[in-house]
């Protein structure tokens, strides 16, 4: 129930924040190509994939410990709860609310946008 009103006002919030931002300009030059942006593109793509293939590789290669355990006996004594699915949900996944969160905006943010970019009758790009 805390969870559902914390994110319930962080959208209202969120909401208020996208109504009162200044309005879009719209650029009549098309962008140009920039080949910096394609090589720093390129970086972070080979970056990701690097790390992503590494932490494959050394998941493999070791035997894994299930975690549960550890929630389970450790939940009281670190997070102050004795409900450990409140406690994994709300302390040990916390950031992780936040990002959804933030993911949500974004997704606000994108329609709003949408909303006010939408083209007019006989209007060109």
């Amino acid at each position: 129930m805390t969870q559902l009103l914390v994110e319930t006002v962080v959208v209202i919030l969120f909401m208020l924040a996208f109504y009162h931002l200044p309005g879009l300009r719209k650029e009549k030059d098309k962008p140009t190509f920039a080949f910096p942006r394609v090589i720093i593109s390129v970086a972070v793509g080979i970056t990701v994939t690097a790390v992503a293939l590494g932490a494959n590789a050394y998941q493999q290669g070791h035997d894994l410990i299930p975690i549960s355990n550890y929630q389970v006996e450790n939940s009281a004594d670190l997070a102050g709860g004795y409900n450990v699915v409140n406690v994994v949900l709300v302390d040990y996944r916390g950031l992780d609310t936040v990002l959804e969160l933030l993911v949500l905006g974004i997704a606000a943010l994108a329609v709003v946008t949408l909303v006010k970019l939408r083209m007019k009758e006989g209007e060109d790009l």
